[in-house]
């Protein structure tokens, strides 16, 4: 057999071979918890939480927890939340209740919390980062930057935007064409 039959042969047994052949079926509630040991195992995930919001939040947990039974249902939920500083909108957060919600239906454990509030953690992070990133070009450190200024930066910095995109892309940064804008109204649009 020469080389390009070897090669042919070889793409064919792939074209048999799919994702499913060989692998169990798995109910997504058990990946999830898979997925939730992994990530309790992985010291980054530690870092993200200190010892005394460690102890605030696994105390909160369980004044929240009425019943006793180391479960909070949805309403538990974003009372527990708000009273620590973290608010979602309820659309978000029913769709990550249910998604978290153990496998009897009961509700969510503590370990759910911590996900809950990383995942939040790193929104804020990022818009931290974005607001950074726009100071650097605000001259004149006013909260706001000319429009044309910042077409100019799209157009020679970084991935340079040509004109058509630039111009389309500051009808979103100042769609009143107002002629400079509130940078940290940009950043919420953009993190919507």
């Amino acid at each position: 057999m020469n080389q390009t039959q070897t090669n042919l042969s070889q793409v064919r047994q792939k074209e048999k071979v799919s994702l499913n052949d060989g692998l169990p079926k798995i109910e997504p509630r058990i990946v999830i918890e898979e997925l939730k040991s992994h990530l309790y195992s992985d010291d980054n995930f530690k870092k993200l939480f200190s010892d005394a919001e460690d102890k605030k939040y696994r105390e909160n947990f369980q004044l929240f927890d009425r019943d006793g039974d180391e479960r909070i249902n949805f309403t538990e939920l974003q009372e527990l939340l708000t009273s620590i500083g973290y608010i979602f909108e309820e659309q978000e957060l029913s769709e990550l209740y249910k998604e978290l919600e153990d496998s009897e239906g009961q509700g969510i454990r503590s370990d759910a919390l911590f996900i809950l509030v990383s995942k939040k953690k790193r929104e804020q992070d990022r818009e931290e980062q974005l607001i950074e990133a726009f100071k650097s070009v605000d001259l004149e450190n006013t909260g706001y930057i000319q429009s044309e200024y910042f077409k100019e930066l799209l157009m020679t910095m970084g991935y340079r935007f040509n004109e058509d995109e630039a111009d389309e892309y500051m009808k979103f940064i100042d769609p009143k064409n107002e002629g400079k804008f509130l940078y940290i109204d940009i950043v919420k649009k953009i993190l919507k």
